[in-house]
């Protein structure tokens, strides 16, 4: 028992702050830095530094063989496309575990290039090639026989509607003589034949074109020829295939007669815009031609057809072998690019030699060495005994940047720190908000959207994904909704239980108070009067949340009003002391001098609390007093028993009428609002003097122009980024605080501009105090407005329906239910949660994250195989 629970406080205490980080030198083999990426990329604990930031891509080292991998990816796409084009699934990959172990034990093949590390690339590139080339092959030879097919499919038609067509209209040699024009010649006569009988013989032109062009197409033909022609189209029933994009389309058989030889051009040059097909056929007059080509032209497809269906199914037998393996494929090439990428930031100073310089986490820095050390021993070869690996860690001073932010998530908090995110990643190993936010957000969400039936509807969705979590995981990626429903069940989890909360608080129930326990107020049914609520002194107070007799009083909606707007100022409130208590933690942990002398601690985050408390936390405590308190027994022993003073005139005269109250809610309390105006007042220019004076004064004796003190004072190296808002953060030991990256120890400041930020900063928390208390008030008008809204849904929505009896009123209660359920789940279960969900989030992101927090980290990003192969996975699905 004891070993779990120190296990989650030291799980608490690495999400409040960043995992520490060291930053090391690494000095290895060039023939082992593969061998030592894929276990390091296993790990999954080191950020590599780029220390080839002055070449271009082109110029790095390994540029060839990422190209590689880029030009097998590519062929892998090409591979996945022909699948998806046959609908042939791919093969399931196995686990990222399971992959990774199977890379790791194949052997190197003999003869691959030691400098390079193609170790799994060379028989694949090859391999992959293969198969390209031949699908490609393939393809080509199958679209040109589908063309083929699909082009005789298409004459066939032609034939058939020209037969017909000839047949319908009695053509024969005497009535019906139509020549078919030479559709390769640009309209050139035949030999033979005479001019005279060429101008007056008629002439055709036979085709297919879109259905959905006929319209336009023979409107073109009209214009053209000025009605000059004789046109007959016909549907051809099937669908045919468009060679060129594989599609299913619709077209017309189209026979367009004319006699003048310069229509025919005409005619021509109006099918090539259109894309119409043109085929040459015998002359209408000789049926028994048109039956031989018709004949021959069936023969054709049905040859055709067969090798057509060969071919098809060669391309089936490639692609069921590439299905096996594309996966896993696309996942050696990740996982090599991955290495190589990172292989091109590292800087070869020797031969043979390479060094890299990363972030690495400090509780995963001895297993990175073991790591190290056995895949140097594991690699063949002569030279780790001449030059053997090294790791070693940077002083504080040599880092090149502030350390990346890197917490420990589970899929619990994983939503939480997202929100944070966001916003902003946390600053190296400043408070981290998201270990408030698992509480504080829900509860937020909670106040207003309290309804116990809306926030049991809202819990009971939560537990079903939750309980269904394996099966919604597979489904998660179908579309973005899935995917952040099931990222955030947890929070909706909270959400729905802190809504349940809330709602037994209000004591709403759709709307309707409950009554479960006894009352202190009698209702009167039967009163002939109005006044049908009586007090009963001898009752008991009710337990739990609100009387639900209020419910049913006239000034209800003042009563709740009055104590829904005092939830939200007491909430506001503690939630923002709360963010000043992170913020004085936040001055202790990066000084690490005497605490007597942390000038951000005693001249900003203090005074900041004390004046809060003095006037707001003075606020919240007169609220819950006044509740504490009967104001119905005249011998209470009190100044004041029967009459409830107001409170807001009470806290506006604290500082408009000065040690004045008009109605006490205790003795001395003018005395004592007067004290806590005179505190509140004299840590204004606590905040605003000191700080700057004694940073001005320590930058003249040290550095007489610059502002940063002196790395050689530990005690107050942290303090000054701290307070002129420096974003990268530093301090002064390396184990516990960020340092300021190499260069900007030369950055000036003036006095002018540390008086500037301070006042700035002194000016922003007080008035925000104000308004920022004031943004809490949105927790009331939410509230407010979820429960107005739910009680119009039920009294028009169902209750109004509820008026007849027999069978009529059984009929009109279904409708009103059907009416209420669904105006129910469409307002307030789907755009009220929204709307309270971006209201909690706001309060979280100004309000309470401003009181400390500074969002100028950056996230920690490793050499992560699982991570990248994760991330395809879900890319793919």
């Amino acid at each position: 028992m004891a070993n779990g629970e120190d296990d989650g406080v030291k799980g608490v205490k690495e999400w409040f702050r960043s995992a520490d980080m060291e930053y090391v030198s690494i000095v290895l083999q060039e023939h082992c830095a593969h061998k030592v990426l894929s276990q390091v990329g296993r790990l999954g604990a080191v950020q590599f530094t780029d220390l080839n930031s002055e070449l271009t891509v082109f110029q790095r080292r390994y540029v060839r063989e990422v190209q590689r991998c880029d030009a097998v990816e590519r062929k892998l796409r090409y591979l996945e496309e022909q699948l998806d084009k046959f609908k042939i699934t791919p093969h399931k990959t196995p686990s990222v575990d399971e992959f990774l172990n199977r890379v790791e034990r194949r052997n190197p093949i003999q003869g691959e290039d030691t400098r390079g590390q193609v170790n799994y690339m060379n028989s694949l590139e090859v391999h992959v090639n293969e198969k390209e080339k031949e699908l490609a092959q393939l393809n080509k030879l199958n679209g040109v026989m589908t063309a083929d097919y699909h082009s005789q499919i298409e004459l066939q038609h032609v034939l058939r509607q020209a037969k017909e067509y000839a047949q319908s209209n009695g053509a024969d040699q005497s009535t019906f003589d139509a020549q078919s024009a030479d559709i390769g010649n640009d309209g050139e006569t035949g030999a033979g034949a005479t001019a005279y009988e060429e101008s007056i013989r008629f002439r055709f032109i036979a085709g297919v074109v879109n259905q959905e062009d006929r319209a336009r197409f023979e409107r073109m033909v009209f214009r053209s020829t000025r009605g000059n022609y004789l046109a007959h189209f016909a549907d051809i029933d099937e669908a045919l295939v468009d060679a060129a994009t594989g599609e299913e389309v619709h077209k017309e058989v189209f026979i367009i007669f004319f006699q003048a030889p310069q229509i025919e051009n005409k005619i021509k040059r109006i099918c090539e815009a259109f894309g119409a097909r043109l085929y040459k056929i015998p002359d209408l007059s000789k049926s028994n031609e048109i039956e031989e080509t018709l004949e021959r032209v069936h023969e054709d497809i049905q040859d055709r057809g067969r090798v057509l269906a060969s071919n098809k199914n060669d391309i089936t037998s490639v692609l069921a072998e590439v299905s096996e393996y594309v996966e896993v494929w696309k996942w050696v090439v990740v996982r090599e690019k991955a290495i190589f990428h990172t292989m091109n930031h590292f800087a070869a100073d020797v031969t043979g030699v390479l060094r890299a310089e990363g972030w690495v986490v400090s509780s995963k820095k001895e297993e990175l060495v073991t790591v190290i050390s056995k895949a140097h021993e594991s690699t063949d070869g002569d030279m780790s005994a001449a030059m053997p690996m090294s790791v070693t860690t940077l002083d504080a001073k040599d880092w090149p940047s502030s350390p990346p932010t890197h917490f420990k998530v589970n899929k619990f908090t994983e939503v939480f720190q997202l929100i944070v995110d966001t916003y902003g990643v946390p600053r190296y190993q400043e408070a981290n908000p998201a270990i408030m936010t698992v509480i504080t957000f829900p509860f937020a969400f909670g106040v207003m959207f309290g309804d116990i039936g809306h926030g049991l509807l809202l819990l009971v969705f939560a537990l079903y994904i939750v309980y269904n979590e394996k099966r919604f995981e597979k489904m998660k990626n179908d579309n973005d909704l899935t995917m952040m429903l099931f990222g955030g069940r947890y929070m909706l989890v909270l959400m729905g239980f802190f809504a349940t909360y809330a709602g037994g608080i209000y004591n709403d129930w759709f709307a309707i108070g409950l009554r479960i326990w006894p009352t202190t107020w009698q209702i009167n049914e039967t009163a002939s009067t109005d006044d049908t609520i009586h007090y009963d002194p001898d009752g008991n107070v009710y337990p739990f949340g609100v009387d639900p007799t209020w419910h049913r009083a006239e000034n209800d909606l003042l009563y709740f009003n009055s104590v829904k707007m005092k939830m939200a100022v007491i909430f506001g409130v503690v939630q923002m002391s709360v963010g000043l208590i992170h913020r004085m933690q936040n001055a202790i942990y990066f000084h690490k001098g005497s605490l007597f002398t942390n000038i951000d601690l005693w001249f900003e985050a203090v005074p900041m609390f004390v004046f809060m408390q003095s006037l707001f936390g003075y606020m919240c405590f007169t609220i819950i007093y006044k509740w504490s308190l009967s104001w119905t027994d005249p011998d209470c022993g009190r100044v004041n028993c029967l009459e409830a003073p107001p409170l807001i005139t009470t806290l506006i005269n604290i500082a408009l009428d000065i040690g004045n109250v008009e109605v006490l809610l205790y003795e001395n309390q003018g005395t004592v609002q007067t004290i806590l105006l005179l505190i509140a007042v004299i840590m204004v220019p606590i905040m605003l003097i000191p700080k700057p004076y004694i940073l001005i004064k320590r930058m003249k004796k040290e550095h007489g122009v610059h502002s940063e003190p002196s790395s050689a004072d530990p005690d107050d190296h942290g303090e000054s980024d701290l307070m002129l808002g420096d974003d990268t953060g530093s301090g002064s030991h390396a184990e516990d605080a960020a340092v300021a990256p190499a260069g900007h120890d030369d950055e000036e400041h003036s006095s002018g501009d540390i008086i500037i930020h301070q006042a700035i900063e002194t000016i922003e928390f007080t008035l925000g105090c104000i308004s920022n208390t004031a943004s809490y008030l949105r927790l009331w008008a939410l509230s407010l407005a979820h429960s107005q809204l739910a009680s119009v849904f039920l009294e028009k929505a169902l209750l109004d329906f509820i008026t007849e009896d027999g069978a009529s009123g059984v009929l009109m209660t279904f409708i009103g239910y059907a009416v209420f359920a669904a105006i129910t789940f469409a307002v307030l279960m789907c755009m009220d949660n929204l709307e309270c969900f971006l209201h909690a989030l706001r309060l979280h992101w100004v309000e309470f994250q401003n009181k400390f927090f500074r969002g100028d980290g950056v996230a920690f990003t490793p050499l992560n195989f699982r991570a990248s192969l994760e991330e395809v996975a879900a890319a793919k699905n």
